[in-house]
């Protein structure tokens, strides 16, 4: 099953690529205000206390609003049109980079914003003088350090108020960050906050509150060894333990609908900072059962440099825009680093420098995703932070593209918001979250990189959580080695030319040279070898034959996705390519991320080529991974009605519904697209009833989700039962068996006896329905 959401959303989304003449250079961060709008507005023209809307002829500035007590109160108001800024036109570039500019100029100068009034009139507006950043910014930075300094106060303000009219961020990520200034000064504040509601009756019960504030509370108790909150953090942990199922939770704490987020009932948007939760309460010395932590761990860190955290339990996403979970990802990992005690040399630490690295090159689809994407850009700026010393290149490229938009962000009072984050994340709240950009590569916190305390405990991990040898390619921080022994060198990168927005650009053109392809197939970026992978269709077969037996899993997956996304399978699929493809499925050693994609592959070969080889795709119906039983399946159930296989590939897939809880797994075989339980029609009479009896067995027979997971089970257990239900109504005579297995009576499947046709119910039955 492919990855739903946020690649749909992203290709529906256009970053320009025809020159428009207004501007001089190509779009670098999506929503740019196209010349031709009749309006944009801007929320926020940073510490100056307006917002804006740009209006016609491209670009004229409209005061939409002026905030009071603000610089700009009393010398502008609504209405007025500005038609330059301290001598400036917005023109030739994006104009929220050129906006961002002028405060940067200003702050570095005397502060003075003179606005030109349409008719020539001008006013001055004065903002504070911050100075210029450092090259090092925000290290070792005196402008950084008084914007961190201005929110802290902030913040400490805000504490002093009621509960409910305190504005410190969601989940308190106020005090988040005022840990991560690494002062103490402001631990009398956070304690004392915390303290409010540290009450262990009244444990956090939501993954998202695991994620946000329990984070910040395990943080709190390494740095203080406060013990009046760890029972607290303990009855948390315990809610965390029982509401988990499959490896996550839904955003509610309970796994929601089976069907939710494409599949499976978890939301990662939450869930994600929840495992990195469970990983700190363990450091902190909670009692985290082993079989729950490890389970949590394994779940995410699957994800890590395999393309974007999907939305719910899914195989992970192939689009660029991941709405912050790749960065939650990244330290959730880095718990795990600093939990493991290994540090910069542990699995968990490659994984989550994989996982932050992707900020570099999802930077162009900033503001996107489900609710608005204001979450992307906290975590986004966030996890890129980690990488201030390990990639210092990226880092630097990164904060000083997107520096524009946290001058626009920050407000004349010291706070911080989100612009073009919309009413839900323009604001306080969670522009709580977007200041830690300047405090994350201080390393003042364990999840951030600082040393054990004495409070630390540590634990060991699994050395491998997941897949084989293999699969540890997809981590490497190197790029895959082509095929002469080199390797891309991606250390001057830039955002301009490298990131989304310049892929998409570069693979859309007319002419792509193979050349081309075979730099990018060996990126070190999944969503950058995807992206190249889709052109392997215009060259010969023997283009993929290359990637297909190259040494490094990842060109190799990157082969098997460009097979995936191409139309013409037949023709790239020649006898060698599909050989090597039977390889990897058989071979051991192989990635099973690698394995997943090959036999997702083998459901789109014509049937003889499949039948062959259904020996050595059964076993993976059994498999630990569920993308391995999913991609079995979706390769198996096109030829479980064919002559030379069905009586060994029939049994094999009743046993693996049987014992399956998982709602994506059995996907193919329900939704009815290929049609392959209706197939059974026209199938001899003896391969029809085995068909029967199987799926009436896997009805009868359902091994329930039972044992660790008590508050799930109706959620998984009643939807599977239908599911099943569902599947052998679809076959000849399946009502028939349906009727039997209930016992001679409907039941609570009436519904599906109601949407029966005359031709589905033998006479018997409808004799038997009228008593």
């Amino acid at each position: 099953m492919r990855p739903f959401l946020l690649t749909i959303i992203v290709a529906a989304l256009t970053l320009s690529v025809s020159a428009d003449p207004y501007f001089t250079r190509p779009e670098i961060f999506a929503f740019r205000v196209g010349a031709e709008a009749k309006e944009y507005k801007i929320s926020r023209f940073g510490p100056v206390g307006i917002s804006m809307k740009l209006v016609q002829p491209a670009f004229q500035i409209r005061v939409d609003s002026v905030e009071k007590s603000s610089p700009a109160d009393g010398k502008l108001q609504a209405g007025q049109v500005i038609t330059a800024i301290n001598g400036q036109v917005l023109k030739d570039i994006d104009p929220r980079i050129q906006l961002g500019n002028m405060i940067t100029e200003a702050e570095a100068s005397d502060g003075v914003m003179e606005f030109t009034l349409k008719g020539g009139a001008k006013t001055k507006v004065q903002i504070p003088v911050l100075g210029s950043y450092s090259e090092t910014w925000p290290l070792n930075c005196p402008k950084s350090d008084k914007i961190i300094k201005n929110f802290a106060e902030f913040i400490v303000k805000e504490s002093r108020k009621p509960k409910k009219e305190a504005q410190v961020g969601f989940c308190e990520m106020g005090m988040f960050f005022l840990l991560s200034t690494g002062d103490d000064q402001y631990l009398p504040v956070v304690k004392q906050w915390i303290h409010k509601y540290a009450v262990p009756d009244k444990p956090m019960t939501y993954a998202w509150f695991w994620g946000y504030r329990g984070i910040m509370l395990c943080e709190y108790y390494l740095r203080t060894g406060d013990k009046a909150i760890m029972p607290y953090i303990q009855a948390s942990v315990n809610n965390a333990v029982q509401y988990e199922c499959f490896g996550a939770w839904g955003g509610r704490g309970l796994m929601a609908r089976t069907n939710y987020g494409g599949g499976g009932g978890h939301l990662n948007a939450g869930a994600t900072l929840a495992c990195g939760f469970l990983m700190m309460a363990k450091e902190c010395g909670a009692n985290v059962p082993d079989a729950t932590l490890n389970r949590v761990l394994t779940h995410f860190y699957r994800f890590a440099g395999r393309g974007v955290v999907p939305y719910g339990n899914n195989v992970p996403e192939t689009g660029f825009a991941d709405n912050g979970k790749n960065g939650q990802l990244a330290f959730a990992m880095a718990a795990a680093a600093s939990l493991c005690g290994q540090g910069d040399n542990s699995i968990y630490a490659y994984a989550r420098d994989a996982a932050a690295l992707s900020s570099f090159y999802n930077v162009s689809y900033m503001l996107l995703g489900h609710t608005g994407g204001g979450i992307g850009e906290i975590w986004r700026s966030a996890a890129m932070g980690l990488l201030y010393e390990k990639k210092p290149h990226h880092y630097r490229e990164f904060m000083d593209q997107r520096r524009w938009h946290y001058e626009l962000s920050r407000r004349f009072d010291g706070s911080m918001a989100i612009v073009g984050g919309g009413s839900r994340y323009d604001n306080i709240e969670w522009g709580a979250g977007y200041m830690l950009t300047y405090t994350i590569p201080r390393k003042t916190l364990r999840i951030t990189g600082a040393p054990p305390t004495r409070y630390s405990k540590t634990f060991q991990l699994p050395t491998n959580p997941w897949g084989t040898r293999a699969d540890m390619d997809f981590l490497r921080p190197l790029s895959p080695a082509m095929p002469d022994g080199t390797r891309i060198d991606i250390s001057k990168e830039t955002i301009p030319d490298d990131a989304a927005a310049a892929v998409n650009r570069r693979f859309k053109k007319t002419e792509v040279s193979m050349d081309e392809i075979r730099r990018y197939i060996h990126h070190p970026q999944y969503m950058v070898r995807t992206t190249a992978a889709k052109q392997i269709r215009r060259f010969e077969p023997a283009l993929l034959t290359e990637f297909l037996k190259s040494e490094d899993a990842r060109v190799r997956c990157a082969a098997l996705d460009g097979i995936l996304l191409s139309a013409g399978v037949d023709k790239l699929v020649n006898a060698e390519n599909f050989g090597l493809i039977v390889k990897m499925i058989a071979d051991p050693e192989e990635s099973w991320f690698v394995k997943h994609y090959a036999m997702e592959i083998m459901k789109k070969m014509p049937a003889k080529s499949v039948v062959p080889h259904v020996d050595k795709i059964i076993p993976y119906l059994g498999h630990e991974e569920w993308w391995l039983q999913m991609a079995a399946l979706n390769a198996l159930v096109p030829v479980m009605a064919e002559p030379g296989c069905y009586d060994r590939v029939l049994p094999a897939l009743g046993k693996c519904l049987i014992n399956n809880q998982l709602h994506n797994v059995t996907w193919d075989l329900r939704s009815g697209r290929n049609k392959a339980l209706e197939s059974f029609e026209k199938a001899d009479p003896k391969i029809k009833n085995l068909a029967l009896r199987v799926f009436k067995g896997t009805f009868m027979q359902y091994e329930p989700l039972k044992g660790e997971h008590p508050h799930n089970m109706d959620k998984v257990n009643g939807p599977n039962k239908q599911n099943l239900a569902e599947m052998l109504v679809k076959l000849p005579g399946g009502y028939d068996m349906l009727y039997q297995a209930l016992g001679n009576k409907v039941g609570g499947y009436g519904y599906l006896f109601k949407k029966a046709t005359a031709g589905q119910i033998s006479p018997e039955l409808k004799k038997a329905l009228k008593k």
